[in-house]
């Protein structure tokens, strides 16, 4: 998701006003209460423009690593330990690499470092992974906290459907609404404060990485002047998301196969109550439809109460959708639905205007390997989050993963550093603990018709998901929708959900094709062997290893624990 920048300039050869108002009425409308709509209009076309880049020609991969020295003329401009590209997640990895294991690091982002484009929706139990970083505290995490709901639920439209299902409530699941820019604030300031020379830097985009003996220049360039500057570190961790050009390079110029166009708003001025129409401060809506498919994609509805004082309330639309798919992906287009079909989902009241929109295509892969991983790591090069394909469809653009295992790769990395393991294949053992995001995105397939499917499909699967789920303890719901779903838990839903709905054997077929199924399989049965393993003996601590030997034994560890919760 992108905000817009309050310094933000006009994009080149983006239309003007007129022409916004004459093809998106209802969105300049609904923007007009904000101080710098035209800004916002020109970052949602960037977005698009950004986009139609990504998936047309220029989405072959471009050399972003590179082995051997700069262009002569750069100079180095300063030495790390650790460089940080993305100022969201690279900030909070720094800000423990930093104030925690007292290394000094630098953060650039190609906007403000710390920049939150949207509140985050958490658990309190993933919050807790900032406490076990040592990031924050817990009062700090709670002063940031702006809402706190009893519960969620998740509802699909069943008028068409042959299976009927009542909503879904969930418990401890995207029932906490943070203020993100809070606490990304307050990282900052930890690293400033941590005394080692560490730096954060605003309005810097990736150019490229050149790979030396003992260590890596990156390269970068202002925005604004356009200048270029060389940084050096023993390490680079790439935190951009899974556009960056590194994990198009990693991957073939693939580096994602499907995606999440997603458009939404805080707003204030929504009718309160407890009616399907009104706002319920009380309640998180995590998953909701309101109609059957249509134009190939399924459109899903989210809301989560923000700041109850100021009345915010955040509502979302998006659908997932195979990258290749004939789906309109325009962001404008989506908004302008988005308005048009509002009413429907929540009623505004005589003062209700929107305070901040919130837009992005939400990239993510199913994997197509029996594997199940993506490349990640080059020597003294690293992918995190999104970056390293880990985002999750069913939870696209949430957090709670990422400070989930915050302590855990934060630890490696240090660990890493004092063996000197820097290496391609140590550096990409530390990703391996993820999110078993192979298994989950094919499950999410079931969000998207197929090019034979009828209108009615999705839901009609999604409402025999959610059936299943109903006669299922509360675990295995929350294991689902916090993306850390076991492999004992996955077998016992997708039984479940044949016996209530054999038709669902037909729906793996239309989506993933005889090949795809078998590796969707290989993949879940890969997990589940996964799972066996860690009841396998594990190396002792001995007071005489050294690094090397630790971080060996301290992966070993992780790899067998089950993840945080």
């Amino acid at each position: 998701m992108v905000a817009a920048s309050r310094k933000f300039k006009r994009a080149k050869g983006a239309p003007d006003l007129s022409e916004y108002k004459k093809r998106y009425p209802l969105t300049v409308a609904s923007f007009g209460a904000l101080a710098n709509r035209e800004a916002w209009l020109d970052r949602v076309w960037e977005m698009d423009a950004r986009w139609r880049d990504c998936v047309g020609v220029a989405r072959e991969a471009k050399e972003a690593i590179v082995k051997g020295a700069p262009p002569a003329g750069l100079v180095v401009e300063g030495e790390f330990e650790i460089i940080y590209a993305g100022g969201t997640l690279g900030l909070l990895h720094a800000a423990v690499m930093s104030s925690c294991y007292k290394r000094r690091v630098m953060v650039f982002d190609e906007n403000r470092v710390g920049e939150s484009e949207r509140d985050w929706n958490i658990s309190d139990d993933e919050l807790r992974g900032f406490e076990r970083a040592r990031l924050f505290t817990r009062d700090e995490i709670e002063d940031a906290v702006t809402n706190r709901c009893n519960s969620g639920f998740v509802k699909f439209y069943d008028a068409g459907s042959r299976v009927k299902a009542p909503p879904l409530w969930v418990d401890g699941v995207l029932n906490v609404a943070v203020d993100a820019e809070k606490l990304l604030t307050l990282a900052a300031t930890k690293l400033e404060r941590s005394e080692t020379g560490s730096a954060l830097l605003n309005n810097l985009r990736f150019v490229r990485c050149y790979l030396q003996t003992a260590r890596v220049l990156v390269e970068v360039e202002d925005v604004q002047t356009k200048k270029r500057s060389l940084f050096g570190a023993r390490l680079f961790v790439d935190a951009t998301g899974t556009v960056s050009p590194i994990a198009r390079q990693f991957n073939n110029g693939h580096s994602f196969t499907h995606v999440c166009p997603t458009v939404g708003t805080v707003s204030r001025g929504l009718v309160r109550g407890v009616e399907p129409n009104q706002v319920d401060f009380n309640a998180s809506e995590i998953l909701v439809s309101k109609d059957d498919a249509r134009d190939h994609r399924q459109l899903i509805w989210e809301g989560f109460a923000g700041n109850r004082t100021r009345d915010e309330y955040s509502t979302y639309l998006f659908f997932y959708d195979a990258v290749d798919s004939p789906a309109d992906k325009s962001l404008l287009a989506l908004f302008e639905r988005y308005f048009e079909q509002l009413p429907l989902y929540k009623r505004a009241g005589a003062q209700w205007r929107v305070v901040k929109p919130v837009f992005g295509h939400v990239q993510s892969s199913h994997h197509q390997t029996l594997r199940g991983r993506k490349r990640v790591a080059e020597d003294r090069v690293m992918l995190i989050g999104e970056s390293a394909g880990l985002s999750v469809p069913l939870m696209q653009g949430r957090m709670g993963a990422s400070i989930r295992n915050l302590q855990r790769m934060t630890h490696l990395v240090d660990l890493a550093l004092r063996a000197d393991l820097l290496d391609a294949s140590s550096l990409s053992e530390i990703n391996v603990n993820a999110p078993r995001v192979a298994e989950m995105s094919g499950l999410a397939e079931f969000l998207r018709p197929t090019r034979k499917s009828a209108p009615s499909s999705v839901n009609e699967t999604l409402n025999a998901v959610m059936a299943a789920l109903h006669s299922l303890d509360e675990r295995v719901r929350r294991e689902l929708f916090e993306d850390r779903m076991s492999f004992s838990a996955l077998k016992r839903l997708l039984s479940r959900t044949v016996k209530l709905y054999p038709r669902i054997i037909e729906r793996v077929r239309e989506h993933f094709g005889a090949r795809g199924t078998f590796l969707w399989l290989a993949n879940i049965a890969t997990a589940a062997f996964s799972e066996r393993r860690r009841l396998r003996s594990l190396p002792e601590e001995d007071q005489s290893e050294d690094a090397a030997q630790k971080f060996a034994r301290c992966l070993a560890l992780y790899k067998n624990e089950p993840e945080e919760k």
